[in-house]
């Protein structure tokens, strides 16, 4: 399973590190992806990054989804 991957407080910006451990650029280089083989390795990320994540399909129905690590508040975005 492949998921795009942000976290909340760089969002719109592409930072050099990568957003969470196992992320790497995407072909385009626009973005950061990371694949689980399973659903534990997904469900793992959260013990990992010790944040919340936030799972939404960016383009609506039958898009990739992406995952946000809800590192900061987004109405500070708006």
């Amino acid at each position: 399973m492949k998921f795009l991957i942000e976290r909340t407080s760089e969002r719109g910006m592409l930072s050099e590190e990568p957003p969470a451990p196992g992320a790497v650029r995407c072909p385009d280089k626009k973005a950061w992806e990371i694949e689980f083989s399973d659903l534990e390795q997904l469900v793992s990320i959260i013990d990992t990054l010790e944040e919340p994540i936030i799972l939404s399909r960016r383009k609506g129905p039958g898009s990739v989804v992406a995952i946000e690590i809800y590192d900061d508040m987004r109405e500070e975005f708006l």
